[in-house]
């Protein structure tokens, strides 16, 4: 998951900011994040972790991986065209309730709240009891709506926080509903509460640290010795100038750095096992690139690790059945 930081703005709007955008309250999650940087950066996460294309041509039912020959179904030149494939499989497969929240996810991920409508309410009939669908429809309502958390963007992220009280994104939304009905103290201890709980290598940890900055600024607060140190790297996120990178490169090298983000992970998950969304992302990672053996293993270690968490193995568990991983 990613929880994005906006202004109140129209979500498809240029990459540009105003010199003076850091010293406003923004929202966190409606528009497209500037640190995500569109076109490359998206296409790796989605390449990477996310998308799951299911393609008619394999008998066996597992994804082609990604970075295959360019005469295959998947390319990695078009984030638009890929979801635009994964869009066509689901009229073929309108069953595919995972698929369904997938395909809404993509659209908020490229700054298309609008057309993510849809396919949620979709996923809504087919998973009414999945706290990431819930969650991620809400998302969509609030970018829908310029970044204001709505009567019935809120009524998704409660649901959402019903079936799993631990969902950040809902989280994060329920603190940014206070904020914006002023009760800016009470989101900040939100907001400060979700920081500590989640790891600390979450890509949404950034844009919230600096929603905390920013809130904590304009109450005159110094919540420095409240908030767990953050590493470099959670702070910054990715480099541009790698992301820049990334576009330029050839479709071997592009994919090298597809393994290496899927390596890094794995990594990750053996200093934090305690993660469910990490090894979530990771199973479908495993199976987008065709590693079936090596997702067996890892779905065999996430059991172990989340043994003494019902809800979030329960939800790992669904991704591993979704994306055909060995022994689900």
């Amino acid at each position: 998951m990613r929880i994005w930081h906006s202004r109140e703005a129209a979500p498809q709007e240029p990459l540009a900011e105003p010199a003076d955008v850091a010293e406003r309250p923004v929202p966190v999650g409606a528009a497209s994040s500037r640190n995500l940087l569109i076109g490359a950066g998206v296409l790796c996460v989605l390449a990477a972790a996310i998308i799951v294309f299911r393609s008619d041509d394999k008998a066996d039912g597992v994804p082609i991986p990604l970075g295959a020959p360019s005469g295959s179904q998947q390319s990695l030149d078009d984030v638009d065209t890929m979801i635009a494939r994964l869009a066509e499989r689901l009229e073929k497969n309108p069953a595919d309730g995972e698929g369904f929240r997938m395909l809404g996810w993509s659209y908020v991920m490229t700054g298309k709240p609008d057309k993510a409508i849809a396919p949620y309410k979709r996923a809504l009939e087919l998973l009414p009891n999945n706290a990431l669908v819930h969650a991620g429809y809400g998302e969509a309502l609030v970018g829908v709506a310029g970044g204001k958390v709505t009567p019935e963007a809120r009524s998704q992220f409660d649901r959402a926080l019903k079936i799993d009280p631990t969902e950040p994104r809902a989280r994060n939304f329920e603190a940014l509903w206070l904020s914006q009905n002023g009760n800016e103290r009470q989101a900040l201890d939100q907001w400060i509460a979700l920081v500590n709980a989640g790891p600390a290598d979450a890509p949404w940890q950034a844009d919230v640290r600096r929603q905390i900055d920013i809130v904590a600024k304009k109450l005159g607060l110094d919540v420095a010795g409240k908030i767990k140190t953050a590493s470099a790297g959670t702070l910054f996120g990715p480099d541009p100038s790698a992301v820049q990178s990334a576009e330029a490169m050839p479709a071997e090298d592009r994919q090298a750095m597809i393994d290496g983000m899927v390596e890094g992970l794995a990594e990750k998950l053996k200093s934090n096992p305690k993660n469910p969304e990490g090894w979530a992302r990771l199973l479908r990672s495993r199976m987008v690139l065709g590693q079936t053996e090596q997702a067996g293993k890892d779905l065999a270690a996430a059991r172990k690790a989340l043994a003494d968490n019902p809800v979030g193995l329960k939800m790992v568990l669904a991704v591993a059945v979704e994306v055909h991983v060995p022994g689900a």
